[in-house]
């Protein structure tokens, strides 16, 4: 499949605007790093992350006043906007680490279960009051237990029961709306069906998930993650540097995949996109998407060279870029295909992966040819004058 028969694109011949736009993009995206910073995920900044689906539009004042009551005053709050569920009230509830050292596992379970608790006692006071089980909260384990500790032996009924109230919540946003939705499905039996009725209530919302890194792990997972992309940038010079025995190629290659990955931090920072292991991830994938694609055209350039030595390098650079511009174009098409779903359809918890991916590849495939080839064409030159001289 060719697009493009014998193409004759002077792409170098405006190196001198595309890589003042690129300097001024590396800029910005530095300035905002600088400033604004990278907004960490829990795997970076550790703490809790609580998601709540409220069944109505929850008071956001009401809920910071409760948790500052009960020591949790440093805790944020925000709402959230899903775009796979744009109509559910849901609130993100952040818990900054607690404590360093040996008690992060016990902290897991008593900071979620304190939010819990504080936020059932102050939002539906009368039901926390009863004592009564609430099925927007209880797992499907709780609710066995209830059911077998109010009805002995009958392990089958409760069991069936509780897997089946489960399922009909997940199934229905999270939330069960009234408690007649869990007494009529058919696999709660009569005397399940009332002792819910005296015994149970349905809340106001619900829990989607809980996330909780320790303050210990998430530091090593940042000085990781550093490692990870300075290890594999070094790696790839090495490599580069040997593959085509000149240092101009392996110092083209890591400049271009340091402005690959800065122009994705920089945009990652100015949508408040959270940084994450999934977006550590999608950095390090720019960086091996990238190099592939400047290491083809590389190996043209070293083929041209030993057949036309009497040529320019910016001209065997030129023709180059125009000889493997069909197989580029293909293979970003087919990368922005699955990258370009991934970001619509993915959901909120890979957006941030997928938008990275989704820059990246278009930075990297800009780069390519506007960044790694001028490089190498003035470094040669500057080799060649202090040669000359």
């Amino acid at each position: 499949m060719e697009f493009f028969k014998n193409p004759r694109f002077d792409f170098l011949g405006k190196k001198r605007l595309f890589i003042s736009l690129s300097i001024g993009a590396v800029v910005a995206s530095v300035g905002l790093l600088a400033t604004k910073g990278l907004q960490y995920g829990i795997d970076f900044r550790g703490g809790a992350d609580v998601v709540l689906r409220f069944a109505q539009p929850p008071g956001i004042d009401r809920i910071r006043d409760a948790l500052s009551a009960q020591e949790l005053g440093g805790a944020q709050i925000q709402e959230l906007r899903l775009p796979e569920s744009p109509e559910a009230n849901d609130i993100l509830v952040r818990i900054p680490p607690q404590s360093e050292g040996g008690e992060e596992a016990v902290l897991e379970a008593d900071i979620s279960g304190k939010v819990l608790s504080v936020l059932r006692s102050s939002l539906q006071p009368e039901a926390a009051a009863a004592g009564k089980i609430d099925l927007n909260l209880a797992g499907a384990a709780e609710i066995r237990r209830a059911l077998l500790a109010a009805f002995p032996g009958q392990e089958s009924m409760a069991a069936a029961a509780a897997e089946a109230i489960a399922r009909h919540r997940t199934s229905h946003s999270g939330l069960l709306r009234d408690i007649e939705e869990a007494r009529k499905l058919p696999e709660v039996s009569p005397e399940a069906a009332a002792w819910l009725r005296d015994n149970a209530t349905v809340g106001g919302f619900a829990i989607r998930y809980i996330d909780y890194v320790g303050p210990s792990v998430g530091k090593e997972l940042k000085r990781r993650a550093i490692y990870a992309i300075m290890g594999s940038l070094i790696a790839m010079l090495i490599y580069i540097w040997f593959r085509f025995e000149k240092l101009a190629y392996g110092i083209s290659a890591i400049v271009t995949l340091g402005h690959d990955a800065l122009v994705a931090l920089g945009l990652v920072s100015l949508t408040g996109k959270e940084f994450d292991l999934t977006v550590l991830a999608a950095v390090l994938t720019i960086v091996g998407y990238s190099v592939n694609d400047t290491i083809v055209i590389f190996d043209r350039v070293r083929e041209n060279v030993r057949h036309r030595r009497g040529d320019s390098l910016e001209r065997l650079f030129n023709d180059s870029i125009n000889q493997t511009l069909g197989r580029t174009i293909l293979t970003v098409f087919l990368v922005l295909m699955v990258v370009v779903t991934l970001w619509v359809f993915g959901g909120s918890r890979l957006n941030p992966f997928s938008f990275t991916l989704l820059v990246g590849v278009i930075s990297g495939s800009y780069s390519t040819i506007y960044v790694a080839s001028p490089i190498v064409i003035w470094w040669r030159r500057l080799v060649e004058k202090k040669a000359t001289a």
